[in-house]
């Protein structure tokens, strides 16, 4: 077959849509489409089978379960976009759906796909990380978690073996005492594409940061829990995070962990020192945003 030629099955249950997937010798999922068919119309991709999970009720829940927010994979962005409950709970997540793409997009776009995608440049991969959230994947023989620190490969490969389903992203609840933000920069307002992005995630106790999470994105090729950035923010008390000193140091470690590459957007050395700077920034904003008195 060649790139425009394919079998098109819309199965009505998950167990239906992986039996598809474990016969067929070329199949890819769709659930909004806009990656998997713009790179099969360009010739980036080919799949003799497309299997369309987009009409399966029980991949586009969000719903609080105890301490817990669960995602169906299926959800849209605007949809996680426009949730109160993501809003009140996640609200670092609501503000990396409203940057992805246009409305159009945002209307079909899934989460699940975004990840599932593997790209670098993905923008809900650093605010998922900062989250710490854990991911729930079907197959015919087993339901397995996965941390999502563990989904990353290389840029366009993930953990997803063929037959797999990711269904659930799940995500824990933060105390009143945690703050999350998400920055990205791209060439232009509307719908760009990351240049560099930050995430990140810290907690307090006693007016003491006790834990943090900076994740860099769109400069590697999988996006980058930066563990020595982290470990230095967690050793700030409140008077440190306005000093701007202090704050240029976690960004400069951050940005030694980036692995950026020179292309039409940005240099690789442009992207560092927008990882430095984007770091900071998110720090203050996650810094605002926790309840630490």
């Amino acid at each position: 077959m060649n790139s425009l030629e394919f079998n098109y099955h819309s199965p009505k249950t998950l167990d239906e849509a992986i039996n598809i997937l474990n016969k067929c010798d070329n199949p890819a999922l769709l659930a909004g489409g806009t990656d998997v068919l713009v790179e099969i119309k360009k010739g980036l991709r080919q799949a003799d089978d497309l299997v369309s999970i987009k009409n399966l009720n029980e991949l586009k829940i969000i719903k609080q379960k105890q301490n817990e927010i669960v995602i169906g994979s299926s959800v849209t962005h605007n949809e996680v976009k426009n949730s109160s409950l993501i809003k009140e709970k996640l609200f670092a997540l609501s503000e990396a759906a409203s940057n992805i793409g246009t409305d159009q997009v945002r209307n079909t776009a899934t989460i699940g796909g975004n990840i599932c995608t593997g790209a670098s440049c993905c923008d809900m991969a650093p605010v998922l990380l900062a989250y710490n959230s854990e991911l729930e994947i079907l197959s015919s023989t087993e339901k397995r978690m996965i941390h999502i620190k563990d989904f990353f490969l290389a840029h366009k490969k993930t953990s997803i073996n063929k037959g797999e389903i990711l269904t659930k992203i799940i995500i824990h609840i933060s105390d009143d005492q945690t703050g999350v933000s998400f920055l990205k920069f791209g060439l232009r307002d509307a719908a760009s594409i990351s240049v560099a992005s930050v995430s990140v995630m810290i907690k307090f106790s006693d007016k003491q940061c006790i834990d943090s999470r900076i994740v860099i994105g769109a400069v590697a090729p999988t996006p980058i829990l930066c563990s020595k950035a982290s470990k230095l923010l967690c050793d700030f008390k409140l008077t440190d995070f306005s000093n701007e000193n202090i704050l240029s140091k976690v960004g400069e470690s951050a940005a030694e962990d980036s692995l950026p590459i020179d292309d039409i957007r940005g240099s690789a050395d442009y992207r560092r020192k927008l990882v430095k700077v984007l770091t900071q920034r998110a720090i203050k904003i996650a810094f605002e945003r926790a309840k630490y008195i």
